[in-house]
């Protein structure tokens, strides 16, 4: 069973979004603890995961679904 990228598309998107709302409780931990050097790790590693990944991905499957491709990445 394949697939299709607008499927793939719309699971990065609300990754995404998960991803914005973890980056806010995290925000909220390093605000409360300034010299916390853990609190900033986790809100640098939750930030990572979700630019560089969660939308990365989005932005490749958005750009192959406008493109009208919507199995594999010709």
């Amino acid at each position: 069973m394949k697939v299709s990228n607008r499927v793939k598309r719309n699971i990065s998107f609300a990754l995404f979004v998960v991803g914005l709302f973890c980056m806010a409780a995290r925000s909220v931990n390093v605000l409360q603890n300034l010299d916390s050097i853990k609190a900033w790790f986790e809100f640098a590693g939750i930030a990572f995961l979700t630019w560089c990944i969660c939308f990365d991905k989005f932005l490749i499957y958005r750009r192959r679904v406008k493109k009208g491709i919507l199995f594999g990445s010709i």
